[in-house]
C-alpha cells in the first residue's frame, strides 16, 4: 500500500512531462517531420514571448489571483512602443522601459480595484482586458503600426549560433524566477499568501504588499513578451495579444501551477510552455482549423484544472488525516 502511495505521488509530480511526452509521441506518429530539426526550433521560437509572459502571469496565480487582461498589456507595450517612438523619435529603449512602467501601473490599478473593493481580481481583470484593448485600438488608429528602427531586430530575430535570442531571454528569465520564488523570502511569502492568505497575514506577512509586487511582475514580464514580440514581428499590432492570455493560463495549469494559489515550480512552467507550442504546431501540421484546435487546447486546459483540484484535495485530505 505504501508503494502504491509512493508511486502515485511520483506520477503526480511528473504529470506535465508525462503529458508532453504523450504528446510528442502522438505527433511523431500522426508526422514524422515534428521531429526533426527545423520544426523543434520552430517550436522553442514560438514558446519564446508565450513563455515569458507564463513566467509572470505565475506569481498571480500562484498568490491565488487569476488575472485575463495580461494579454492586452502583452499587446499594450508593443502599439505603445511604436506609437510614442513614430511621433516623438525618443530613444526606442526609452520609449520600451515607459511601457512597461504604463503596464505595470494598469496591472497595480487592477490589484488596488481588488483589494479595495474585495472584488475577484478574475471579474475585475475581464472589464481591464476590455478597457485596455480599447485603448490599444485608440493608441494604433485601429491599424498595425510600422517604422520601428533596425536597432530592436536582434532582440526577437536574433540568433547565437542555432539558439534564438528570445529563446535565451526566457531561458534566463526562468532561472531568475526559479531562483525568486525558491530561494527568497519573496518566494517563500508568495506561496504563502496563495496557500492561505488570513494565516500569511496573521503571521505577519504584509499580504496586499506582496500581491502588488506580483503584479508588477506578472504586468512587466507580459509587457517584456509583447515588446519581444514586436521585435520579432517588426510591428506594434492591438490585436497581438488576442489569444494569449488563454495560452499561458492554460500552460501555467498544465505546468502544474495551482489556479487555487500556493504551487508552482518554475519546471513544471516551462513544461507547460512547451506543451502549449507543441499542441499549436503538432494541430497546425495535423491541418486541423483553428476552431478544432481551440475545443482541443480547452479540452486539455479543463482537464488541468480537473487534475489540479483532485490534487489540492487529495492534500488536504492527506493533512487531515495526519492531524488526527
Amino acid at each position: 500500500m505504501l508503494e502504491s502511495n509512493k508511486i502515485t505521488e511520483t506520477l503526480k509530480k511528473f504529470i506535465p512531462q508525462i503529458i508532453l511526452l504523450v504528446l510528442v509521441i502522438f505527433f511523431t506518429i500522426m508526422n514524422s517531420r515534428f521531429l526533426s530539426t527545423k520544426n523543434l526550433v520552430s517550436v522553442v521560437r514560438q514558446v519564446s514571448t508565450s513563455g515569458i509572459a507564463c513566467l509572470g502571469i505565475s506569481f498571480l496565480l500562484i498568490t491565488g489571483e487569476l488575472d485575463f487582461s495580461m494579454g492586452a498589456l502583452y499587446a499594450f507595450t508593443g502599439v505603445f512602443t511604436a506609437s510614442i517612438y513614430a511621433k516623438t523619435g525618443m530613444p526606442i529603449y526609452l520609449v520600451m522601459l515607459i511601457s512597461l512602467v504604463c503596464a505595470a501601473i494598469i496591472s497595480c490599478f487592477t490589484c488596488w480595484i481588488t483589494i479595495k473593493f474585495n472584488v475577484p481580481r478574475l471579474i475585475i481583470s475581464i472589464a481591464m482586458q476590455t478597457a485596455i484593448n480599447g485603448l490599444n485600438v485608440i493608441i494604433s488608429g485601429n491599424k498595425t503600426l510600422y517604422g520601428l528602427p533596425d536597432s530592436i531586430k536582434w532582440i526577437g530575430q536574433g540568433y547565437i549560433g542555432p539558439i534564438p535570442i528570445s529563446t535565451i531571454i526566457f531561458i534566463t528569465l526562468a532561472f531568475v524566477v526559479a531562483f525568486v520564488l525558491n530561494k527568497t523570502y519573496l518566494g517563500r511569502y508568495i506561496m504563502a499568501v496563495g496557500g492561505n492568505n488570513e494565516v500569511a497575514r496573521l503571521s505577519g506577512i504584509n499580504t496586499n504588499k506582496i500581491k502588488y509586487i506580483a503584479s508588477i511582475i506578472a504586468a512587466v514580464l507580459a509587457g517584456l513578451a509583447g515588446l519581444v514580440a514586436m521585435s520579432r514581428t517588426f510591428c506594434g499590432s492591438p490585436s497581438a495579444g488576442s489569444s494569449i492570455s488563454s495560452d499561458i493560463i492554460s500552460a501555467a495549469v498544465l505546468g502544474g501551477v495551482s489556479i487555487m494559489g500556493g504551487q508552482g515550480k518554475t519546471s513544471g512552467l516551462v513544461t507547460g510552455v512547451i506543451i502549449i507550442g507543441a499542441l499549436n504546431v503538432g494541430l497546425n501540421m495535423m491541418n486541423m482549423s483553428s476552431n478544432a484546435q481551440d475545443i482541443f487546447k480547452g479540452s486539455m486546459l479543463v482537464v488541468a484544472i480537473i487534475i489540479d483540484s483532485l490534487t489540492k484535495s487529495g492534500r488536504v485530505k492527506s493533512r487531515k488525516k495526519k492531524a488526527d
